[in-house]
């Protein structure tokens, strides 16, 4: 990793300056991905067959602590300010935009733009006062994409649009067939279409139009 960026760092996206810097990285992160399907009945049997939906937004979770006995690292403020400065950053409803941060967790070469989806607190050491010492932080994020972002990536997907698609390599018209219409059986009339004798006979290079689909609905 990066050793200039060698702590996670937790910012706002609108505000890089407001950011929480973790004193203790985290041991581990946790990565999820999802595809959400369609179930189509097929009909006269009992079987069913799954569609592609959508990608769905990604996930990252991890845990970290928060230590005020000053054994881990050198103790400059209480566990509790700590935690203030934390939910200042990825928890508190900001008045101006009517809603919390949008972040920006990085980590060496590691970044992801995400809101914060959860935040828990273990209470693992006290001073006799009662005053908290230790805590065990865990925090999940979903994936965040704009407005402009998310209306781009979905024209680029529509099956009611036309795409002009320039195939790169491993490319193939059934793969697009499958990414615009959701159904890669498209593939002999989108060959057809584009004057080709078999959806086969493409190579990286190739400029191919993918019409909207007619809707029989």
């Amino acid at each position: 990793m990066d050793g200039s960026l060698s702590k996670m760092t937790i910012l706002c996206l609108d505000d890089p300056d407001n950011k929480f810097e973790l004193l203790i990285n985290p041991d581990s992160l946790k990565f999820t991905r999802k595809v959400e399907y369609t179930i189509d009945k097929v009909v006269g049997t009992s079987a069913n067959v799954n569609r592609f939906h959508k990608h769905a937004p990604s996930n990252l979770s991890f845990n970290f602590v928060l230590d005020g006995t000053g054994v881990a690292y050198e103790k400059t403020e209480s566990v509790e300010d700590t935690i203030e400065k934390l939910e200042k950053v990825i928890y508190k409803y900001v008045g101006d935009i009517h809603q919390p941060n949008t972040l920006k967790v990085s980590w060496g070469n590691f970044s992801f733009n995400c809101r914060m989806e959860s935040l828990n607190y273990e209470y693992t050491l006290f001073a006799p006062n009662g005053e908290p010492l230790r805590v065990k932080v865990s925090v999940s994020f979903v994936n965040y994409i704009s407005r402009k972002e998310e209306q781009a990536k979905a024209n680029a997907q529509s099956p009611d649009l036309s795409h002009v698609i320039l195939l790169k390599a491993g490319e193939s018209i059934p793969y697009w067939c499958h990414i615009i219409y959701g159904d890669a059986s498209y593939c002999t009339d989108i060959a057809r279409y584009n004057g080709l004798s078999n959806f086969r006979n493409v190579k990286p290079g190739n400029r191919l139009l993918f019409p909207p689909i007619v809707r029989n609905d």
